[in-house]
Parts: C-alpha cells; sequence; structure tokens
C-alpha cells in the first residue's frame, strides 16, 4: 500500500494529441508488416478485412478508410462489422484491445517467419 504523504514523481515527455488529424499513419507504424499478416493469419482475416483494421488503428472514420481504400462507406460499415462478428468484439476499442491481446499470443517464431 503506498503511504498517504508520499509525493508522485511527475510525468514528462508526453504530447498530448488534440485533434483526430494528428493520429493519422500512426497505427500503421504499431506492427511492422509481417506482424499484420501474422496478425490477420492468427484471428483469420482476410486482407481487406485487415485493411480495415489498419485504418481503425489509424483512428479513420469510416468515411476517411472508404475514400483510401476505394471503397463506400456502406462497404466499409458493412466489413467493420463482420470483423466484430468474427472476432467476438463490440467497438473499436475493444477491437484494439483483441488485436494486441493477439500479437502478445503470438510465438516470437511466428512472428519471425512472417518478416
Amino acid at each position: 500500500m503506498r503511504d498517504a504523504g508520499a509525493q508522485r514523481e511527475p510525468v514528462t515527455g508526453l504530447r498530448v494529441v488534440s485533434a483526430r488529424a494528428d493520429w493519422r499513419g500512426v497505427g500503421q507504424g504499431v506492427f511492422g508488416p509481417g506482424e499484420w499478416r501474422s496478425l490477420a493469419a492468427a484471428l483469420g482475416l482476410s486482407p481487406r478485412e485487415c485493411g480495415i483494421v489498419r485504418a481503425v488503428f489509424d483512428g479513420a472514420s469510416e468515411k476517411d478508410t472508404a475514400r483510401e481504400l476505394g471503397l463506400s462507406p456502406h462497404t466499409v460499415h458493412t466489413y467493420l462489422w463482420r470483423i466484430y462478428r468474427k472476432l467476438h468484439v463490440q467497438s473499436r476499442e475493444e477491437l484494439l484491445v483483441r488485436v494486441f491481446a493477439e500479437f502478445r499470443s503470438l510465438s516470437p517464431r511466428a512472428l519471425a517467419r512472417k518478416k
């Protein structure tokens, strides 16, 4: 248990992101191409579904994702809904947690093979 009189160390080096546009492209760098392929295989995602999940990691809206992938927003919505069902999640946040959990469960050997 903490001492009630103890002071916390200040957090330094954090950058506050104020606008969604500042997040653009961040998700693409979370995992390398080989890691994305391993995750897609482990989760049973098609290449198109993997592209949708990568857009979710970027924080892209359905409309932005549709424009980027050359699809209609309705098609992106349908893909996202099917991905949710396939992975047993109900939101973008749960999808991110599910993908990270799967990544943690992948063996280093599986990740090394896909590079």
